[in-house]
């Protein structure tokens, strides 16, 4: 069996909440930007030679998030957990497009602060700040938790 099955009282797979992620935060991210999922984690990139990156070099690198490896330090439930690993993503995804391009993506002016929660089986993730009067900057499609759960087909 995978390593999702040895962290205990988990329910939820984090390989299968890993490559939800991609899908979804790839969606938003700005053209040029990519979001893949391999060994446990979500990798950043961005096209070569696009974006002038934190010291003007143009060569922007690799980011990512531990999603496996994070998944049990983020609550007592699969609920807080799932919430925890997706509101980290959000974070060091936003970090590093904004060290990228310079912007404070996906604010205007301000970082908007990334959140995440269940609400009845659903984890909803978002960017939260000025600029909306909602307060949602961004958000992502979301994700039922029942398409995570081990041995799921999802």
């Amino acid at each position: 069996m995978g390593r999702a099955a040895t962290i205990q009282g988990v329910d939820i797979d984090p390989d299968q909440l890993n490559q939800v992620l991609a899908q979804r935060l790839g969606a938003v991210v700005p053209d040029g930007f990519h979001v893949e999922a391999a060994g446990g984690m979500l990798w950043y990139t961005a096209d070569k030679g696009r974006f002038p990156g934190q010291d003007g070099s143009y060569r922007v690198g690799t980011a990512g998030t531990h999603v496996r490896d994070n998944f049990a330090v983020h609550g007592e439930t699969d609920q807080e957990r799932a919430a925890g690993v997706t509101a980290q993503a959000l974070d060091e995804l936003q970090d590093y497009i904004s060290e990228a391009n310079h912007d404070p993506w996906p604010g205007q002016r301000a970082q908007p602060q990334a959140r995440a929660q269940v609400r009845d089986g659903v984890l909803f993730a978002w960017y939260e700040g000025p600029g909306s009067p909602s307060g949602t900057v961004l958000e992502i499609e979301p994700v039922p938790l029942a398409d995570l759960q081990l041995n799921s087909q999802a």
